[in-house]
């Protein structure tokens, strides 16, 4: 058994190129919701925009920036100055800032900045209490009449993975962590409730606040396992230890991936939410 502990301030694995080969069905999703909702947000030219929490840059890159009219400007944000450093090396548009980001934090500079703010599968990674204060920055950041469109997992498989390790007493310690840091809205009866609360607690008009259940499947096992560590934040431990901990987690996946051993069906929900800020 091994008791070796994640820092609970990491939220994924921080090694953007590997997020970047394995974030297909993040963009996919994101392409999904944006081509369902993006007509209610009616972006003008001209607007000033802030993407929350874009990782290495792909989402922002492939799925928004295409749809995007003649913007002003466009802010690409993150927490992990490793992935603002990999996603900055990715645009070449003066029109595009990156810049390192806590959502949670005070982010005065920007206060009635932004006539659109997007997030892409962040606001699930903010620890419970600091939702409300993540909600009412963005609220603040907005301009009057302005709007918010975010994506959020709810729960997933790799997280019933997770679950899986702790039972089998393979990595408590390391999982637990993980587990506290990823969506708390897993363990709620009512997710659009509670996240509908937390934005018009911020002063938000709310037009869609919709859980949906999706699907994904992983040709290959590898390719499942690839996605996984492109997202855990890996214990910081010797190779050996490490890649102990790879194993025991693709003993876990195998062991209950019943189905088919060779690929991995991925079932997961998502929060997907469009809202207002009342002005003009």
């Amino acid at each position: 058994m091994q008791s070796i502990r994640c820092s609970r301030t990491t939220k994924m694995n921080e090694d953007p190129a590997l997020y970047s080969k394995h974030c297909r069905r993040q963009k996919l999703d994101a392409n999904h919701f944006l081509d369902t909702y993006f007509r209610l947000l009616d972006v003008k030219n001209d607007a000033i925009i802030l993407d929350v929490g874009s990782g290495d840059g792909t989402v922002t890159l492939e799925a928004l920036l295409p749809r995007l009219p003649n913007f002003s400007k466009l802010v690409v944000s993150d927490v992990s100055e490793k992935m603002v450093q990999f996603a900055r090396g990715r645009f070449n548009d003066a029109r595009i800032q990156t810049v390192r980001m806590n959502i949670a934090d005070n982010n005065d500079s920007f206060t009635g900045y932004f006539d659109h703010i997007f997030s892409f599968y962040c606001l699930d990674m903010v620890p419970e209490e600091r939702t409300p204060q993540a909600i009412r920055n963005i609220f603040e950041m907005l301009k009057p009449g302005g709007n918010f469109f975010g994506t959020l997992i709810v729960d997933a498989t790799l997280y019933k993975f997770c679950d899986s390790m702790i039972q089998d007493n393979k990595w408590p310690r390391a999982m637990a962590d993980f587990l506290k840091v990823i969506s708390h809205y897993r363990d709620s009866d009512n997710p659009e409730d509670k996240f509908r609360f937390f934005l018009e607690n911020a002063g938000f008009e709310v037009q869609v606040c919709k859980h949906e259940k999706r699907n994904f499947t992983y040709v290959g096992f590898k390719n499942f396992l690839d996605y996984a560590l492109s997202i855990f934040p890996v214990p910081k431990v010797s190779q050996e230890e490490r890649a102990k901990f790879v194993e025991d987690f693709e003993d876990t996946v195998r062991q209950r991936n019943f189905d088919d051993i060779d690929n991995v069906q991925f079932f997961y929900s998502v929060l997907v939410v469009c809202a207002s800020k009342p002005g003009k």
